[in-house]
């Protein structure tokens, strides 16, 4: 069963030109071709780069925007409301008039206040500066 995906996976008609099979692909007189092997090495480097921006986000961006005086926001949050927020995760972040109209209906508040309940709510999803 593993032979036979393997094979399908390495197929030549799926990977290759019609004229071109994989033993045209092994180095020989001088030529070096790319292997599949070779991005193996990708997945290390990838954790290695994530590693790097981690104590670099640690030891010199917090502390450079520090000394800049560069400021976290203090973003107002949403109060709890059960019926916004259930509507907020399943049916979308910015709802159209006539579902703010129900939902001012079914919560209670205005529009206006569902409204700024929103807008409070997808700021509390935006990603900080720092």
């Amino acid at each position: 069963m593993l032979q036979t995906l393997y094979d399908y996976f390495w197929w030549e008609r799926l990977w290759l030109p019609v004229n071109l099979t994989w033993a045209d692909l092994e180095d020989k007189d001088g030529r070096v071709y790319a292997k599949a092997s070779d991005l193996y090495i990708t997945l290390p480097l990838a954790l290695l780069f994530l590693v790097i921006r981690y104590f670099f986000e640690l030891y010199v961006a917090t502390p450079l925007a520090a000394l800049l005086n560069v400021k976290e926001k203090t973003r107002l949050r949403a109060p709890p409301n059960a019926t916004l927020e259930h509507f907020y995760q399943t049916s979308g972040k910015q709802p159209k008039q006539v579902e703010v109209d129900l939902l001012s209906r079914q919560s209670g508040l205005s529009g206006r206040q569902v409204e700024r309940w929103f807008r409070r709510r997808r700021n509390q999803d935006r990603p900080s500066l720092l």
